[in-house]
């Protein structure tokens, strides 16, 4: 019995030594840079970054990057990047290339190339596209590798290679942009190519300007080849030149003294015309640019005589010359065969109609309505005029524009409209007796025609009325996930689904949903869902709305409850919930105050300064943290920004005791509102909405209306008519 038990004990020191050697291998080799691989992955998804500063990264260590997945070098260098660790970051990029698969290894080769040539390492950059091209399964890739060697050969004067692959380029039917069109000027030239001269010409000649003309411009003018050109030409040169850098009247000028000249040549004139028009309006030249235009058209060929004439029909009407305007105008919309350039010729008439009475515009409309082709190109018109018949209470007008539109509005603007007219009816507001519909047959029109605003009011108000409501949160259809067969190349579409969900795994949210938004008509659509309810697992609502609105366009049936769900997410919900408490508010109210404001992205900021889930500025959110008595705030921490945001929004809505109201005065200021009711005071408030003459705002209640209607009904258990009579509790009446 002492031998055995002294045989356990000395065969069992071994054991627990193997055993603790191989747990030490274990976690050695499930570590990358001296952390977890799966905290480091976790960390990464959580968005945090300034970890990766401190980590101790070398060529000696570098490979254990392959240990978080076979694309990790790839993703880890657009982070290193992120944190300035550019050096690191290019050595994981040559890592990815050297050993990786595919399809991470020839981005990677793609970013390193593109980055060799910011730096000026042209040698590198050939170098690596040539491996590139030579070992590029696809056609597409195989042409950007070319496309970055054609660049690294020119930046190192290597003309004749320059112009063999360009020729080689176009023999393959390779994409071509106008960079190229530099290169083989440039090229051509520099080995005296007869062709050179022409080249140049075609460049300045049939290109709208950008920044390749100061760059072949000064290119002509270094080695003194201006010279050998024609005098008009080279003051058409020197125009474009001007053109692009924003010198105006000088290019005018220039361009201006050359075309009498430039006949056998022949610049593009519908180029020239579209960059003198936008010359003559920076420089406030709008009689003397349309004369000059006028005589231009005379020798042109048809169409470029239209597009001259349109273009000083603009010029006038910009210049306050209204009647000249319409004249150019109206033998535009008479004698073009393009539907495009009639309806924007139609535009600017209705425009300046609308600019001179309701009258003159109804009955441009009447005239213009029956040959305008889409009806949506003149809807800011006629949102505008819609608006202003309302504040005006100008309801015979309201009700011609109606009548005129009818077949031939687009269906929001009709929608609107019929349900305007019904409820200015109903309310005994516009006189019905001249009438031969009733406010029944409109809103049954406004609920069969609109958009979701408007047929949600028409339901509510058809609702009173005693008939049933036909809106449900799921049609019949909407249940399933049947999606649209994906054209094109079957590896490249599985090559591109690796790289996105990459993107996401490593926390590259906004660059891997960019990308899907790209291609998202190439992608399958189950991949747009599974990265939307990746994104939203991982709190990215933004993204995940995004996405998830694409892949409702691109599945066959209606959204169901999941895809919704996606949409109005009940993002923050604990926190909004107990907020909206708190402050007496309407819990889907705030969530879709919330979402509209932000898509419950907590970082976001506005072009005005407006920060975090409420948007907030800083002097509203330093007033609202008074009332709670916080001395200190961050907008950017989500509870402080939704409770200072649910504050002030409660303070508005104690004040207005109307949410409509309030939301106007949230989104416009408090000033504003009160100026609106003081206009409109003896209009119920679903029509003082329409009457704002703030686009912005009125869009802004309709999408808190429609938002709120979702999460009523998804979350909370509220019909229809119950969320719109929370916001309306007039529509009744």
């Amino acid at each position: 019995m002492q031998v055995h038990d002294f045989t356990f004990r000395k065969t069992s020191i071994p054991l627990f030594l193997l055993f603790l050697i191989l747990s030490l291998t274990q976690c050695a080799a499930d570590s990358v840079w001296g952390l977890s691989g799966a905290s480091f992955q976790q960390r990464l998804i959580e968005g945090e970054r300034e970890f990766l500063g401190d980590l101790a990264v070398d060529e000696r260590n570098l490979a254990e990057a392959f240990r978080l997945g076979p694309g990790a070098p790839f993703y880890l260098s657009e982070l290193f990047i992120s944190i300035n660790r550019e050096q690191t970051a290019e050595q994981l990029l040559a890592l990815q290339w050297r050993r990786g698969e595919s399809p991470w290894r020839e981005e990677a080769a793609l970013v390193l190339i593109e980055r060799y040539l910011e730096t000026d390492r042209y040698g590198e950059a050939e170098t690596l596209a040539r491996q590139l091209a030579r070992r590029a399964r696809e056609q597409k890739l195989k042409f950007r590798a070319e496309r970055h060697l054609v660049e690294a050969l020119y930046w190192q004067e290597e003309d004749k290679a320059v112009l063999a692959a360009l020729e080689e380029r176009r023999k393959n039917g390779a994409p071509w942009d106008e960079e190229l069109d530099l290169f083989l000027a440039v090229s051509s030239q520099k080995l005296g190519r007869s062709v050179w001269q022409e080249l140049f010409v075609d460049l300045f000649f049939n290109k709208r300007a950008s920044e390749l003309h100061p760059r072949a411009y000064a290119y002509l003018e270094l080695e003194n080849r201006l010279d050998t050109f024609s005098q008009p030409t080279i003051l058409f040169f020197q125009g474009k030149n001007m053109l692009y850098r924003g010198q105006n009247e000088e290019a005018i000028e220039l361009i201006e003294r050359s075309l009498p000249a430039l006949e056998p040549e022949g610049p593009d004139m519908d180029i020239v015309i579209q960059e003198l028009g936008a010359a003559y309006i920076a420089v406030g030249q709008y009689g003397s640019g349309a004369e000059m235009l006028l005589d231009l058209s005379a020798d042109l060929a048809p169409s470029q005589r239209l597009n001259a004439v349109e273009m000083a029909g603009r010029l006038y009407r910009k210049g306050g010359e209204f009647d000249k305007a319409e004249q150019q105008l109206s033998v535009v919309i008479r004698e073009t065969t393009s539907q495009e350039q009639r309806d924007r010729a139609i535009w600017f008439v209705l425009d300046m109609a609308r600019n001179r009475s309701a009258d003159d515009l109804l009955e441009k409309i009447a005239v213009f309505a029956p040959r305008w082709q889409q009806p949506r190109y003149f809807s800011d018109i006629l949102e505008a005029e819609i608006s202003r018949l309302v504040a005006r209470r100008d309801w015979d007008r309201l009700f011609a524009l109606y009548r005129t539109l009818a077949g031939y509005g687009s269906p929001e603007t009709v929608a609107r409209l019929a349900y305007l007219n019904g409820r200015t009816v109903a309310l005994g507001l516009a006189d019905s007796s001249g009438l031969s519909l009733s406010p029944q047959a409109l809103f049954l029109e406004a609920r069969d025609t609109g958009e979701q605003y408007y047929r949600f009011l028409a339901e509510t108000a058809l609702a009173e009325l005693g008939f049933p409501v036909q809106w449900r949160l799921v049609g019949p259809d909407g249940s399933g996930h049947t999606v649209q067969a994906v054209d094109g190349d079957e590896g490249s579409t599985a090559a591109a689904a690796a790289l996105i969900r990459g993107y996401l795994d490593y926390g590259l949210y906004e660059t891997g949903a960019e990308l899907l938004r790209s291609q998202w008509q190439t992608v399958s659509a189950d991949l747009l869902l599974e990265s939307a309810m990746t994104l939203q697992d991982r709190a990215q609502y933004l993204w995940s709305i995004r996405l998830t609105s694409l892949y409702s366009l691109s599945k066959q049936e209606a959204p169901d409850r999941s895809d919704l769900e996606r949409l109005y997410p009940k993002a923050y919900g604990q926190w909004i919930e107990e907020i909206s408490q708190s402050e007496d508010l309407s819990a889907p109210i705030f969530f879709a105050l919330v979402r509209e404001e932000s898509y419950f992205d907590p970082e976001i900021v506005s072009r005005s300064g407006a920060v975090g889930l409420t948007q907030l500025m800083a002097e509203t959110a330093a007033d609202s943290a008074r009332w709670l008595r916080i001395q200190e705030f961050d907008l950017l921490n989500p509870e402080q920004n939704l409770r200072l945001g649910a504050r002030h929004f409660s303070r508005l809505l104690g004040r207005l005791e109307d949410i409509p109201k309030a939301l106007m005065a949230y989104n416009a200021g408090l000033s504003r509102l009160r100026g609106w009711e003081r206009s409109f005071a003896d209009l119920p408030t679903d029509l003082l909405a329409e009457a704002i003459p703030f686009p912005e705002t009125r869009n802004y209640i309709r999408k808190i209306l429609v938002s709120a209607v979702y999460y009523g009904a998804l979350y909370y258990d509220l019909s229809l008519e119950q969320t719109v009579q929370l916001f309306f509790p007039g529509l009744e009446q």
